[in-house]
């Protein structure tokens, strides 16, 4: 069939796209012929579209095999084939399209992606997987936040399927759509491009996206690792919420949020509460210990020794944590009180028996300390067991139990070490684009020019390019801080 050859037409046999400027001219040519396609004869795409769904390789056929997907799928399932068949193809493409031919078509990909992320389209499961699979494709490196990031981590904690989301809630963001002073590429297809060059508003792989998608993106984050009990995890990703820079000195709600429960989660992680970093607005920092006063109250009680009170703040409060929605968090944090002062017993004991543990520790959740000291001892093993306490715990002839306290983790061996220096050097490798990227995007930066100029004339040789960086970052303004990202407060 003469449409089914031009859906295959591209990428030609043979060597002829060697070079970015011959695969660019390839794909244009070969997008027209798509886009007449669809205009011309859409109606027969879609009855005939099932079939060359199968004819055609989702790895190889990418942007065919795209436009076909896109006129069965959207704006619903308008196909005699059976659904099954047509979500199976659409998991298939999205788990192995090309991600070079797939930068040429990014409104297409982001209308098949916002549809997925709604959750109606695939079973949550296998929706967040493939949404998490089709991000790192587009970017292995993970360091852009896109409007498909939201629509993820809002589809993996609403219905409670965080893991398959992790491969890409645990990189590092480092760009955002519309950050100022990114040029535009010559050829989409150069995969030494840095990722804001190919994914942005204007290549469709991304909508434009403000600071409350920003805000909300750590938040959730942060609420997810709190779900898997990854208390570092969710400590940094609250703290960047706390610490997001703002216009005019204001602060949002969502900030105020992620304050409350970056403190508890801080207890959690930490045994102990610490003010928020250097880095937190003046005017930020005056709302928290407003807003914020009766988490603080609660982190101050935890440090003490009075289970008792920390009980009965609790409880005073319930209607509050509530509000919030940090019921479950406060319990949380009441449930490891007790562990958390057996652990600073570290400090002072080298050995401790377990019923001298007994009657130095309480229940934050009781107010009282445990009845037996099987109870104490259960709950050492349990921390042990769970890596919280190094340590471990054994009888006397006596029958008397008690808890060791052991080092901290022995030096890593040879092997290890030589392993972890070569996954360092991998990540290294693997931020140069990154790096090289963002100095050219600062080199560009009119306000830096300016800046280096002025402190040349300033400071003659006195300085250095690392001077006057520091310099520049101190007197940037907020609003430049997420480039065209539109900060709320």
């Amino acid at each position: 069939m003469q449409h089914l050859a031009t859906l295959k037409a591209f990428p030609p046999s043979g060597p002829a796209l060697r070079s970015d400027a011959a695969y660019d001219e390839a794909v244009t040519s070969h997008l027209k012929q798509l886009s007449r396609l669809i205009k011309d004869h859409n109606p027969e795409l879609v009855i005939h579209g099932p079939e060359f769904l199968k004819d055609l390789d989702p790895s190889i056929h990418s942007l065919s095999y795209l436009a076909v997907l896109h006129a069965l799928v959207l704006p619903n399932l308008v196909t005699s084939a059976p659904p099954e068949f047509l979500l199976e193809k659409l998991v298939t493409f999205l788990l192995s399209f090309d991600a070079r031919q797939i930068r040429y078509a990014g409104s297409h990909l982001q209308d098949i992606l916002s549809a997925l992320g709604t959750g109606q389209l695939l079973p949550p499961s296998v929706a967040v997987d493939a949404l998490a699979t089709a991000i790192l494709r587009l970017d292995p490196s993970g360091s852009i936040l896109t409007s498909t990031h939201i629509s993820l981590v809002k589809l993996a904690y609403n219905t409670d399927n965080i893991a398959p989301a992790l491969p890409v809630l645990d990189k590092s963001i480092v760009y955002y759509p519309g950050m100022a002073s990114q040029s535009q590429p010559e050829q989409l297809c150069d995969m030494t491009l840095p990722p804001p060059a190919y994914i942005s508003r204007l290549t469709g792989l991304t909508t434009t996206l403000k600071a409350t998608n920003v805000l909300e993106y750590d938040l959730l984050c942060g609420m997810a690792y709190i779900a898997r009990r990854s208390w570092q995890k969710a400590a940094s990703a609250l703290e960047r919420v706390v610490t997001f820079p703002t216009k005019d000195g204001g602060t949002s709600k969502i900030m105020v949020d992620a304050y409350k429960k970056w403190v508890l989660v801080s207890l959690l992680k930490a045994g102990k509460h610490s003010e928020p970093p250097s880095i937190t607005g003046s005017a930020a920092q005056k709302q928290y210990s407003v807003h914020g006063k009766l988490y603080t109250t609660v982190a101050g009680l935890f440090t003490a020794d009075d289970a008792s009170a920390l009980k009965q703040e609790v409880e005073r409060n319930n209607t509050v944590w509530a509000e919030d929605g940090n019921v479950g968090l406060v319990q949380e944090v009441l449930s490891q009180y007790q562990a958390w002062q057996i652990l600073n017993l570290r400090d002072v004991y080298s050995k401790i028996s377990i019923a001298e543990i007994r009657d130095q520790t309480k229940s934050a959740e009781t107010g009282a300390g445990l009845p037996e000291n099987a109870d104490i001892e259960a709950l050492v093993q349990n921390m042990i067991i769970s890596g919280m306490l190094s340590g471990v715990v054994q009888k006397n002839d006596d029958g008397t139990s008690y808890l060791t306290f052991l080092p901290p983790a022995s030096q890593p061996s040879e092997l290890e070490f030589a392993q972890e220096l070569a996954s360092t050097a991998l990540r290294l490798k693997q931020l140069q684009p990154i790096f090289r990227a963002t100095n050219e995007r600062l080199g560009t930066n009119k306000d830096y020019v300016k800046h280096v100029v002025k402190e040349a004339k300033r400071g003659g040789d006195k300085g250095d390019a690392n001077d006057a960086m520091m310099g520049f970052q101190a007197e940037v303004d907020d609003e430049d801080l997420m480039g065209g990202i539109v900060a709320t407060g």
